[in-house]
């Protein structure tokens, strides 16, 4: 039994083993065959069923025809080696399958190819399926679910291959020229699938042909323009249309190999249309790219000035005027704007000035334009095919310099034949108009300027004493002055033009002897002022002419110094007289005769000699000889300030009075009543005639002036002192009524005391009672501007017995009486300050935002009744200069009526002084009189940079923290290492500003690596905002966080403290950061561990290999073979070990 079963299981392994082992026997062809083969097995393929159970798997090899690829086209045939017959696919197959077919492998070899994981086996593999896969569909196999083994290929990619070949026919139906071959013979057909490319692409790439004027200018844009593509030189049949984009670009077109005809249909914004018709070859697989270029719309038509006078509307300029070298400023933009919203900055500037030009008439230009030769500076002009040209977009003009003598300001371009002034900017379009670009508004503006006018001040003075006053009854008024045109070009003067030599203005002058124009009468130009008439009580004699010349807009050409006024020689005479005694006729010798001027007040005393005659001329007696001694009768006369000369008379133009003074020679006699004569013909002598005295009694006259008030001879300056006059009157008739007059008079000048113009001067009328008396004067005044002057009372006494003819009794006019004289002092007021903190009263003030510094004043010498204002400002003291916060000072005033002459006062300063810490502030005062409210008068000041009673010292405001850290629980310095826990940090702050906001910021620090906490990657911290309340605050601020892994950390709280008082700056004031206070420390507990579980283990699982399978040979029977031959070989060996072992 056993040698039959070791037969039986021998014959069966040698079975397996030669069927396993069959040689391929090969087969010789004829010459119209091809060579077919399946070379190395390429994976396995599974046929799927319904139900989705693997009906069957085979394992497909690579076949080829002639070593090329080839593909199965009969599935259900077993494939043989050897010769097979070659014909076209489609004598079996369609085009659209043939096409179906080729597209997909075409699909699978570019897949493959950009797939560097799948080896070329399987790239064969995807190649065959997706042939199978077509052919079931057109030849109705149904077996579309053939597919390679998961193992060898993945779903996935499967899935994604059968897919995209699929949406790859779809896609390239036509691209593609496709065709094939049917391999026929014994065992299975092959077939092979050709895909060649057929088509090209195309596209177009447009530029600008002058970049320099289109780039970066959004007037103009590549985008937009279309072209046509067409098939023939006529443009008629159109393929494709193609439209550019931003770049110029356009999209790419496919398009079959061969050459196209590409014309522009519509140009992009700011381009010509281009009428060029242009080849495009486009080649198979290749992208061809037609550049192209458009030319950008300009305008060459350019903006023309034309620069006239404002006035007369003329190219001419007035006077020495210019209307060359006006400059103006053009700027471009390069996009369209309007005044209201012009960009900040221009594309390009300009600047050209006008030039003069003459016309085809020969008349002259004053032009400026966009050209080379009117350029003065700026950037270089846009040019096309040579020509200055502008882009589309906006471009302005303005004057940006007048021509020399004239104004800027006013200016305005107008149009020919428009009323529209425009003024400042001018601004125009250059905007698209069909094929071309067109500038709005006109080419050609005049620009008008007006002409700089001025105006001239002359002074007339007196020749003698070089003043601007006449002397004696002369007056500079009504003084005429010719102004006459040096200019070669006509001037406009009150709406008529003179040219040159002509007189185009005369003015007269006031009694303050100046003669003007208005500010704007004379254009700029050269002129000359001549006097015409010279005014009353003056000669000619001194007058020259000035030339003048205007240049400067509404200035007046002052001539009123000394060196440019025009003076005038004032006429002068003399006087001569006899005076007798009557009755006798005697001749009256050694009689004092005062001349005074009626205008003026000036007098002076001539003596009658021997002969009782006077003369004033200098053929009697020499001006310089002991001139206005009035001693003796060889005392000459001179009337006036200037220096005295015999070649003029002695007295000025004027009106005088003559009168007789008392003396030893007409003593018990009747003076001759003062009269008059008039001196107004230049070196003639009035001849006064013989003046005769009568005999009778005399009046005298002793007086005494003081202060009302005090009784004193001086009076301290002030809106209102009065002067008492006390006189003693002698010589008065009883019972005769009599008037008293007194006036002032200043010492230094011997004038008469004029307070705004009017004379001080007072009267008191009474009837004698007996031949004495004394009488009292009162005058009172404004002596506020007389401080350092003696002021003479001087008196007359007339008689009133005939009401309508008073006549003068006696008279007290000496300028030198001491007894008429009193003394005007200066009013001085003295100022005496503290300065202090008003809220502590003390000289040092903490920093803060809002300080007050009080300054006491005390004042001495204040005018009772006045009103004052005192002004005062706070200064730094180390810069020497006034204090400003945000750029404004510190000043404060004070307005007060004196209710004494030393009064106290207070005067507050509230600022900012957060930063002028470690700074003196020093407090400065002006007190001012402000009787005249529109002209307050400063009267005194205390502006002392070292006086410490005027000095403050701002001190640093110094913010202190004290914190304490616990836990908020238990208010305990550990805490449990829980997943939320909480620390309160109580903070006391000292040396807080009352009323400002602050804003307190904290956070944790881990104390052994003096790092920030972080948990979860965040820090741990918090802020509190809060307004302090006092100058001393606690407030708390908590932080929450996880501490479950903080077990046995210390943590320090750390603080900063920010004043937000401006809220988008905070300022740090404090901070608190010590990572070893043990106020801020908290310490975290130790977590107690717990116990670990032991891990269990893994429950094993069971893997198992897949069988392969082959590709027509029965695996499954072969396997079975294999497993019975081996256990035949294994029962054997087990018989042969037995055998031995029994021989054993």
């Amino acid at each position: 039994m056993n040698k039959i079963l070791k037969r039986l299981l021998t014959g069966v392994l040698t079975l397996a083993t030669v069927f396993t082992a069959l040689p391929t026997t090969a087969v010789n062809a004829a010459e119209t065959q091809y060579w077919t083969e399946s070379e190395e097995r390429v994976g396995i393929v599974e046929k799927v069923m319904n139900d989705g159970s693997i009906g069957s798997t085979f394992n497909e090899g690579h076949m080829t025809v002639e070593g090329e690829d080839a593909y199965c086209v009969d599935i259900n045939t077993n494939f043989k080696n050897g010769y097979k017959t070659r014909s076209d696919a489609s004598t079996r197959l369609s085009d659209d399958q043939i096409a179906d077919i080729s597209l997909s492998l075409e699909y699978v070899k570019q897949y493959t190819a950009s797939h560097s994981g799948i080896s070329s086996q399987h790239a064969y593999l995807l190649r065959q399926l997706v042939v199978w896969q077509r052919l079931s569909v057109h030849l109705g196999w149904s077996c579309d679910n053939v597919r390679a083994s998961y193992d060898e290929i993945s779903k996935a990619v499967q899935d994604e291959v059968f897919a995209g070949a699929k949406a790859f026919v779809a896609a390239n139906k036509g691209h593609y020229d496709c065709y094939g071959y049917i391999y026929t013979g014994e065992g299975q057909d092959l077939g092979q699938f050709f895909a060649e490319l057929a088509v090209g692409n195309g596209k177009i790439q447009k530029s600008s042909s002058n970049t320099t004027v289109t780039s970066g200018n959004d007037c103009y844009s590549l985008s937009g323009a279309t072209y046509g593509v067409y098939s023939d030189k006529g443009c008629t049949k159109s393929v494709a249309t193609l439209t550019t984009n931003a770049n110029g670009n356009t999209d790419t077109v496919e398009l079959r190999a061969a050459t196209y005809y590409v014309k522009e249909t519509k140009a992009p914004k700011g381009f010509q249309l281009d009428k060029n018709v242009y080849t495009m070859t486009v080649k198979a697989g290749e992208t061809t790219t037609l550049k192209v270029s458009d030319t950008p719309k300009v305008t060459d038509t350019l903006v023309e000035l034309f620069k006239i006078d404002m006035e007369t509307s003329k190219a001419t300029p007035q006077g020495n005027a210019f209307l060359e070298g006006a400059e103006f400023v053009w700027k471009y933009y390069d996009g369209y704007y309007t005044k209201d919203n012009l960009p900040s900055e221009p594309t390009r500037t300009w600047t050209t000035k006008t030039i003069t030009e003459k016309d085809s008439n020969n008349e002259v230009h004053y032009i400026t334009k966009l050209a080379d030769s009117y350029k003065v500076s700026g950037d270089s002009f846009y040019t096309q095919n040579g020509t200055i040209c502008l882009p589309l977009g906006t471009i302005t003009v303005e004057e940006k310099a007048a021509p020399n003598g004239y104004l800027l300001e006013g200016a305005y371009m107008q149009a020919a034949g428009s009323s529209e002034q425009i003024k400042g900017v001018y601004v125009a379009q250059i905007t698209e108009d069909g094929e071309l670009a067109a500038l709005s508004g006109s080419n050609q503006y005049s620009v008008s300027d007006k002409v700089i006018r001025g105006g001239v001040k002359i002074q007339k003075r007196d020749l003698e004493t070089k003043d601007t006053k006449a002397q004696g009854g002369a007056t500079l008024k009504d003084t005429a002055f010719e102004i006459i045109s040096l200019n070669d070009n006509a001037v406009l003067v009150d709406g008529k033009l003179y040219n040159k030599n002509e007189v185009v203005k005369t003015i007269h002058t006031g009694v303050d002897g100046i003669a003007m124009t208005d500010t704007d009468t004379l254009p700029y130009g050269h002129y000359k002022i001549s006097e015409s008439q010279s005014p009353t009580g003056y000669l000619t004699t001194g007058a020259v002419d000035r030339e003048f010349d205007i240049v400067n807009d509404g200035e007046i050409v002052d001539l009123t110094d000394e060196a440019h006024s025009i003076y005038n020689q004032i006429i002068r005479g003399d006087i001569e007289g006899v005076k007798i005694g009557a009755g006798t006729h005697k001749r009256l010798a050694n009689v004092p005769f005062r001349i005074t001027s009626k205008t003026t007040g000036e007098s002076h005393i001539i003596v009658t000699d021997a002969n009782g005659q006077f003369s004033t001329s200098s053929d009697w007696v020499s001006h310089k000889q002991n001139t206005n001694t009035g001693k003796t009768s060889e005392d000459g006369i001179w009337f006036g300030t200037s220096t005295p000369d015999d070649s003029k008379g002695a007295l000025l133009y004027d009106t005088y009075t003559i009168e007789e003074l008392r003396c030893d020679s007409n003593k018990g006699m009747t003076l001759i009543p003062a009269f008059d004569v008039v001196v107004s013909r230049n070196k003639v002598v009035v001849d006064l005639g013989t003046l005769t005295d009568e005999y009778e009694p005399e009046i005298t006259i002793h007086t005494t002036a003081t202060d009302k008030v005090t009784g004193e001879k001086s009076i301290v300056a002030g809106k209102s002192v009065t002067i008492v006059d006390t006189v003693t009157l002698d010589g008065l008739t009883k019972g005769t009524k009599y008037q008293l007059k007194g006036w002032q008079m200043v010492k230094s000048e011997n004038a008469q005391l004029l307070i705004d113009g009017q004379p001080v001067e007072s009267d008191y009328t009474f009837t004698a009672k007996k031949s004495e008396m004394e009488v009292e004067v009162s005058y009172t005044f404004n002596a506020s501007a007389l401080g350092g002057k003696d002021l003479v009372t001087f008196e007359e006494l007339y008689d009133l017995s005939n009401p309508d003819e008073p006549i003068k009794v006696a008279e007290h006019k000496d300028i030198e009486d001491e007894g008429q004289t009193v003394t005007i002092e200066e009013r001085v007021i003295e100022i005496h300050t503290n300065a202090a903190d008003k809220a502590t009263g003390e000289k040092m003030i903490v920093a803060g935002k809002e300080v007050t510094v009080i300054d006491t004043v005390t004042l001495d010498g204040l005018e009772k009744g006045t009103t004052y204002q005192l002004k005062g400002w706070q200064m730094a003291k180390p810069e020497n200069a006034q204090l400003l916060i945000d750029g404004e000072p510190v000043e404060s005033d004070y307005t007060f009526t004196a209710k004494d002459s030393s009064m106290e006062v207070q005067i507050a300063f509230t600022f900012n002084a957060s930063e002028l810490a470690g700074k003196d502030l020093v407090t400065f005062e002006e007190l001012y009189d402000l009787s005249n409210p529109d002209e307050p008068t400063k009267v005194a000041e205390h502006k002392d940079i070292e006086d410490e009673g005027q000095t403050v010292t701002i001190t640093e405001r110094i913010i202190t923290m004290h914190t304490t850290a616990t836990d908020k629980a238990t208010g305990e310095k550990t805490i449990e290492a829980d997943d939320k826990v909480t620390i309160v940090d109580t903070v006391t702050l000292d040396g807080l500003e009352k009323g400002v906001k602050y804003i307190l910021k904290g956070w944790e620090m881990v104390k052994s690596e003096n790092a920030e906490l972080l948990v979860n990657g965040k820090r741990v911290e918090n802020d509190l905002t809060f307004t302090a309340e006092d100058s001393k605050m606690e407030v708390q601020i908590e932080f929450t966080f996880n501490a479950s892994e903080l077990g046995g950390k210390e943590l320090v709280t750390f603080e900063e403290l920010y004043d937000t008082s401006n809220p988008d700056e905070p300022i740090k004031v404090a901070e608190h950061k010590d990572i070893k206070d043990e106020g801020q420390t908290v310490t975290v507990k130790e977590k107690p561990e717990s116990p670990t579980k032991p891990e269990e283990p893994s429950t094993p699982t069971k893997t198992s290999d897949s069988p392969k399978t082959g590709d027509n040979t029965p695996f499954v029977a072969l396997f079975a073979m294999m497993g019975i031959s081996a256990a035949g070989l294994i029962f054997a060996g087990y018989k042969r070990f037995r055998r031995v072992k029994k021989s054993d």
